[in-house]
C-alpha cells in the first residue's frame, strides 16, 4: 500500500486532537496547581520554572511577555539553552550537579512552587534538581512524558526520573522520540513536547491569572506596544524585581 503523503497538514492532524488528550487526561491535577498557584501568589510567593535543551523555551515562554504573568521566574542558565550548541547543552544537562547554582541564584523559598520541564525525564542535571528541591522543601511539579520516561533508563546515579520524584506529574503524554508524524520507514518529524508543555502551562497560568486579577492582584503584563501598555507593565515589573533576579 502506498504511504500517505505528508504535508502541511500532517503535524496538525497529529498534534490538535493530542493537545485535547493531554488537556483532558491531566485536568483534575491542573486545577490542583491552578488552586495552589493562586494561593501561593496571593500569599505573595513566585513560581520558578526550569528546563534545559529546548525544554528551556518552556521557561521562557511563560516568562514576561504579552499576556504572561509576572509571578514566573525562570532558571536559566546560558550553557543549558539551545543558543549554547547541542554539544554543550549535552554535557551540562547530564551532570548531575550542573542546575544546582540556579536554585541559589533564583532566591526560591522553602513552600514555592518549581515546575521542571522534561519530554523524557531522565537527564542528570533536572532529575538532581528535582532532588534537591525536594530536600529543600519546595514544591516539585514534572511536565514530562511518562511512556517516554519509562521506556529508558535514567542518566542519574539514583536511577530515579522526574515522574518518580516531583511531588506532581503533568504527563505530556508523548512517545520516544517526541516525533510523531512519519516522513520515512522508521524516521519520524514533528516533535510535540515544547507545544505540549507550553499549551499545558499556559492553560494553568491562564486559569491562575484571571482568578488572581478578580482579586486585585495586578500580575499579567500586556503588549508594551500598545497606548497602556508601557505604564501597566513598569508598576508590575516593579513589584516582581523584587524576587526576579533577571529584573535587577
Amino acid at each position: 500500500m502506498k504511504s500517505k503523503k505528508v504535508d502541511v497538514h500532517s503535524y496538525a492532524i497529529q498534534a490538535l486532537p493530542h493537545l485535547g488528550r493531554i488537556l483532558k487526561e491531566n485536568q483534575s491535577n491542573l486545577e490542583r496547581i491552578v488552586k495552589r498557584l493562586v494561593a501561593d501568589v496571593s500569599q505573595g510567593r513566585s513560581l520558578f520554572v526550569f528546563g534545559s535543551g529546548h525544554s528551556a523555551l518552556f521557561s521562557f515562554e511563560l516568562y514576561h511577555r504579552a499576556g504572561g504573568a509576572s509571578f514566573v521566574i525562570p532558571m536559566v542558565a546560558d550553557f543549558m539553552l539551545p543558543s549554547a550548541g547541542p554539544s554543550m547543552v549535552r554535557v551540562f544537562e547530564r551532570t548531575s550537579s550542573s542546575a544546582l547554582p540556579l536554585l541559589s541564584r533564583s532566591g526560591i523559598k522553602k513552600g514555592e512552587m518549581l515546575w521542571i520541564c522534561s519530554q523524557s525525564g531522565i537527564n542528570a542535571a533536572g532529575v538532581e534538581l528535582a532532588l534537591e528541591a525536594k530536600k529543600r522543601g519546595f514544591y516539585t511539579v514534572a511536565f514530562t512524558s511518562i511512556k517516554h520516561s519509562q521506556g529508558v533508563e535514567s542518566r542519574h546515579p539514583s536511577g530515579g526520573r522526574l515522574f518518580e520524584i516531583c511531588d506532581t506529574v503533568v504527563d505530556l503524554m508523548g512517545e520516544q522520540g517526541d516525533a510523531v508524524v512519519k516522513v520515512a520507514p522508521g524516521l519520524n518529524a514533528g516533535p510535540l513536547s515544547s507545544l505540549s508543555a507550553i499549551f499545558l502551562g499556559n492553560s494553568i497560568i491562564t486559569a491562575a491569572v484571571a482568578q488572581l486579577e478578580s482579586r486585585g492582584i495586578r500580575c499579567v503584563y500586556i503588549s508594551v506596544n500598545t497606548p497602556e501598555g508601557e505604564a501597566r507593565n513598569k508598576s508590575i515589573e516593579k513589584r516582581a524585581a523584587m524576587r526576579d533576579p533577571l529584573l535587577r
